[in-house]
């Protein structure tokens, strides 16, 4: 086996870290700062998460200790809200406790389990009909540092009711499309210290609303007041769906005023569907494939992928007319990529896979001993970043393999035969970033890290 490509990898990752000597961040503390202020959305924080299905409405209310914190829900008459929710979402080194539900007793009560090591604690408590609340600590970033709480009463007000009706060119409601909502960030001028505020996420993944055959709308849980702005989202299989968050409203001046006396009126132009069959190199449908459209699936708005049936068959949401990228990623075969000009008489996208490189990487310290348990995340590919390797409700998981193994092995037998931009992290380690690797089947690579 090969392995002449040490003094390459070796020469990047000391450019790397001298980058980082010379005072470049190569770490993203201020995108982490970002994500605390502006209430992004749970399913796309920057730390792992762990869901814990055991924690739910069934689960009897422990008694405080000082693992825990006891939360109290009231409502704006100062009487306890049962059966209302509570999402927690924890930082912590070891162990990562991640996201956890938990449903209010009769006295409006619950218990969050802490972690010993915390260093950020988000909580989102609602109740249906009501005014969801949002609270944060995060202790090194604050003006004002606080200590984690082991008691916190929210008192939910009365929600308010916007909505509004979404139709076709031709007047006619469109019946099915899917309505996410969000406040436009009331926090965003403040800094981590200041809660609890307006959960921004009024309808939002499993919450969100679907037209009926009117093609009306509503939501009872928007907050009082002129000083709140409302951004939707809207998607439907037959129909263009936003881009991004309000992209339809605002070009159809759809303002909150509008929202609040039910009188908006969004319309949707109906799209192309692209579809397709993904066949191995042997011509066999490949089930349960994930065939991505865009250039950057993780960042984008909604999900960008869907997956192939038993048949190999694929077929992509409405579209607008124009260039698409299609990006194919099956385990087995190398990942393969098309750019698309979709047009009433181009709405087929058929792939043969051919079979896959093996990318071997093995990670070793100055004095070459293995680094076990080294993450890999894919940076770019083709110039774009929509072949990607992330563990996260947000995308589907391409099963692409994200860390080395005990022995400081990381191998992926299937990757590319062209280029790959990978960054590699482990905890103790300088990050390297932009390190570009061709899978060859009789090569390996070492990358050497530094403490």
């Amino acid at each position: 086996m090969q392995n002449s490509r040490i003094g390459l990898i070796t020469q990047r990752k000391w450019f790397v870290v001298a980058l980082a000597l010379a005072g470049f961040a190569l770490f993203p503390e201020q995108t982490m700062l970002q994500v605390a202020i502006s209430q992004d959305e749970p399913k796309k924080a920057w730390a792992a998460t762990e869901d814990d299905p055991n924690v739910g409405a069934n689960e009897k209310v422990q008694e405080p200790d000082e693992d825990s914190l006891r939360i109290t829900v009231l409502g704006p008459d100062d009487k306890p809200l049962a059966g209302a929710k509570i999402h927690a979402a924890i930082w912590a080194k070891n162990p990562p406790k991640g996201n956890r539900d938990y449903v209010c007793d009769a006295r409006g009560r619950t218990t969050v389990r802490l972690a010993q090591d915390m260093e950020i604690l988000r909580m989102w408590a609602s109740k249906e009909g009501h005014v969801s609340l949002f609270a944060n600590w995060w202790p090194k970033h604050e003006a004002n540092p606080r200590e984690f709480p082991h008691e916190y009463t929210f008192q939910l007000e009365e929600g308010t009711t916007i909505g509004g009706r979404v139709q076709n060119e031709a007047g006619e409601p469109i019946e099915g499309a899917r309505v996410q909502v969000r406040l436009v960030d009331p926090n965003r001028e403040n800094g981590l210290d200041q809660h609890p505020i307006p959960n921004i996420w009024l309808a939002y993944g499993n919450d969100a609303r679907t037209t009926d055959a009117q093609g009306k709308w509503a939501l009872h849980t928007a907050p009082a007041g002129d000083d709140f702005e409302f951004l939707v989202m809207l998607s439907h299989p037959d129909y263009i769906g936003d881009s991004h968050w309000g992209t339809l409203q605002t070009e159809q001046n759809v303002d909150a005023a509008s929202f609040r006396d039910l009188t908006a009126k969004i319309v949707m132009h109906r799209g192309l569907k692209l579809s397709g069959i993904i066949t191995d190199a042997e011509g066999k449908a490949v089930p349960n494939a994930v065939v991505i459209w865009g250039d950057d699936p993780y960042l984008q708005e909604g999900s960008q992928e869907v997956r192939t049936d038993a048949k190999g068959r694929y077929q992509f949401p409405a579209k607008p007319a124009g260039e698409l990228t299609v990006t194919v990623v099956a385990p087995g075969s190398a990942p393969d990529q098309k750019r698309i000009e979709l047009t009433t008489e181009t709405s087929k996208a058929d792939f043969q896979l051919k079979p896959g490189k093996r990318l071997l990487l093995r990670f070793i310290d100055t004095n070459g001993e293995a680094i076990p348990d080294v993450g890999v995340a894919i940076e770019e590919w083709r110039g774009g970043k929509a072949l990607y390797n992330h563990k996260h409700p947000n995308v589907l998981d391409t099963q692409i393999p994200t860390i080395a193994d005990k022995k400081g092995i990381y191998e992926w037998t299937w990757a590319p035969n062209d280029e790959v931009t990978l960054s590699v992290y482990k905890e103790g380690y300088r990050e390297l970033r932009n390190l570009t690797f061709t899978a060859e089947d009789e090569t390996e690579f070492e990358v050497i890290l530094t403490q």
